[in-house]
């Protein structure tokens, strides 16, 4: 149950967590923290940052049981650590009554990459394959490969183009085995790229199992140089798009270099460019994530957003679209005027958990 006694009745403090040296007031970075501090404290309520470190677990535990709700901002990897401890924590505050968001368990459900092949039969889904140990990449990955010729290997927890792989056949008209050479890069914006056995890279991708539990493989999407659209929500409701131009896979020559893109630019739920994506995710698309997943709409996120890159044109010349990620585990910078909606949905949420008497509350 959380402690309530160090505060005037209706005040509710909200934890913001981060990974971070202890003492900080706000990340070194804000990516638009800011503007959510300022929409908690217009509705009355008081923001208590929470800086993580791996060294001072005991100081974070003790904060958070001074707090009514917490919301994280922790990358599944960062400066060469991975979420596991915080997760831990996050899991354990919750279960004595903590109102957290995004909630551990919800974060396994939607937040890795095993999601696009749990709903790869949803309007925004494609063919997709699943892997759960080295020895089954090994076995089925050459055939997988053999007849798309090109796939997207996937880590299930990872982030900024961490093991994520262009592969493709380096002879294409000829089935692919361990010993075939493929040509392959990572989505950094600094991999060259190179050429490689299948072999090979089946064995560098072994590691990913170890932290990230499964790997997927995705049709690769040809209008990938188009960019992708970042469909942010707060729970099931659409709360603003990005369009954005990332550069790791995209096809260039040798020594090129990476062609410029637009700034990206944060557009509210309303931009006309976005409706008909708006109406598919909120009227088909989440509703039907959440029957496959087993959530309801107060169990999602206060704030995530999924990424689609564009897919084929319909018969009428209409966008369709590929989801390429879900992002739940550190969701920032998000459009700005996103914040009061984001705080808004927090507060409901911490005040179900309160009448509900210290009982675990529902992950968000």
């Amino acid at each position: 149950m959380t402690t309530r006694d160090h505060r005037a009745p209706g005040r509710a403090r909200v934890g913001v967590l981060w990974r971070g040296e202890r003492g900080a007031q706000r990340p070194a970075e804000d990516r638009g923290l800011g503007r959510l501090f300022d929409a908690f404290g217009a509705l009355g309520a008081e923001v208590v940052p929470v800086p993580f470190g791996e060294g001072r677990v005991e100081e974070v535990r003790a904060q958070l049981r001074e707090l009514d709700g917490a919301l994280a901002w922790v990358n599944p990897i960062q400066d060469g650590a991975h979420r596991g401890p915080v997760d831990e924590l996050l899991a354990e505050a919750a279960a004595s009554g903590l109102w957290v968001s995004a909630h551990p368990d919800v974060i396994r459900q939607m937040g890795t990459k095993e999601v696009l092949y749990r709903t790869r039969d949803l309007g925004w889904g494609s063919d997709t394959s699943l892997y759960r140990s080295a020895a089954e990449l090994a076995e089925r990955f050459p055939e997988r490969l053999s007849r798309h010729g090109r796939l997207v290997l996937k880590q299930g927890r990872g982030n900024g183009g961490d093991g994520v792989w262009s592969v493709e056949l380096a002879e294409p008209r000829t089935p692919a085995t361990l010993r075939s050479p493929v040509q392959v890069r990572q989505a950094r914006a600094s991999d060259e790229g190179e050429r490689v056995s299948l072999e090979e890279l089946l064995r560098r991708c072994a590691s990913y199992f170890a932290w990230s539990g499964v790997l997927v493989d995705q049709e690769y999407q040809p209008r990938l140089g188009e960019g992708l659209v970042r469909c942010y929500l707060s729970h099931d409701r659409v709360v603003g798009f990005c369009h954005q131009w990332p550069t790791g896979l995209l096809d260039v020559d040798p020594g090129a270099a990476r062609p410029e893109r637009a700034s990206p630019v944060m557009e509210g739920p309303d931009a006309p460019a976005y409706r008909r994506l708006r109406e598919r995710a909120e009227g088909e698309w989440v509703p039907e994530m959440m029957r496959v997943l087993g959530l309801d709409a107060r169990s999602l996120p206060v704030v995530w957003d999924a990424d689609f890159l564009y897919g084929p044109t319909d018969e009428h010349g209409d966008d369709s679209f590929v989801l390429c990620e879900i992002n739940v585990s550190a969701v920032w910078p998000f459009p700005p005027m996103a914040s009061t909606t984001i705080a808004s949905n927090a507060l409901a949420r911490i005040e179900e958990s309160t009448r509900e008497g210290g009982r675990r509350p529902s992950p968000a």
